[in-house]
């Protein structure tokens, strides 16, 4: 993975859950849920290019996909705010002994931990730490009884656990006024080229406002960088959706 060091452990669930007739098995399906239309376009072909030949369903909700026609072993993929409601539609997925949950975090903080531990979860990544490298490189653990931990989620789990009064918050990075208003274009699914005539400037400096927008966020790429923005709040969903 680039820029980012990938820690292997195993986890509980993953050896309590998957079978060894599970384990590096060719019919896997990535199932993603996540609401926002950018955002979920992205990962979706992000993880095609990670997992080539291999079965991608995209869905803004669990209630969009006929959960009794998705066979095999599913690697399911959420977003916290896809949980919203959908607990119930889980349950016959997490039932059967192949599936493995992914919980994308845009970042991490005492409410989404209280969440993970109440599901069987075999990972929990930051958006913000995706690629098509990482995610090729976590599916590959996964299938191996194995997950990959980013460094900065590992820093991040670790600063939660030793915080139990959770006095600790998520701290909104300091963009400029003509970055924000870059990354809420960006969140509509404007180009660059888009960008610099609704901002009145060059696609230059649109390009230097996202580079700076993926450096203060820590993002590797714009879909995420988005995805993190929603999650902040930086951007406000009826703006990114376009309504």
């Amino acid at each position: 993975m680039s820029g980012v060091r990938m820690i292997g452990v195993t986890t509980p669930h993953s050896r309590d859950r998957i079978t060894d007739s599970c384990l590096g098995c060719e019919g896997t399906m990535n199932v993603l849920i996540e609401p926002h239309t950018v955002t979920r376009t992205g990962l979706q072909h992000m993880l095609e290019e990670a997992c080539p030949g291999r079965v991608v369903v995209a869905a803004a909700a669990l209630d969009d996909i006929s959960v009794e026609e998705l066979g095999g072993c599913l690697t399911l993929l959420l977003s916290p705010s896809a949980l919203s409601g959908a607990l119930d539609r889980l349950e016959p997925l997490l039932a059967r002994p192949c599936t493995r949950l992914v919980l994308l975090a845009g970042a991490l903080d005492r409410d989404r931990l209280l969440l993970a531990a109440g599901l069987p979860v075999d990972a929990v990544v930051r958006e913000q730490d995706l690629s098509v490298a990482s995610l090729a490189e976590m599916l590959s653990a996964l299938h191996r009884g194995m997950v990959s931990v980013s460094r900065n989620t590992m820093r991040e789990l670790l600063a939660l656990a030793a915080d139990p009064v959770g006095t600790g918050a998520p701290l909104r990075p300091p963009l400029s006024a003509r970055e924000l208003d870059t990354l809420r274009l960006m969140s509509t699914g404007l180009s660059n080229r888009q960008i610099a005539k609704r901002m009145c400037i060059t696609v230059h400096g649109v390009k230097r406002h996202v580079a700076n927008i993926l450096v203060k966020l820590g993002c590797q790429n714009r879909t995420m960088a988005v995805a993190l923005g929603l999650r902040l709040g930086l951007v406000e969903l009826e703006t990114a959706t376009g309504s």
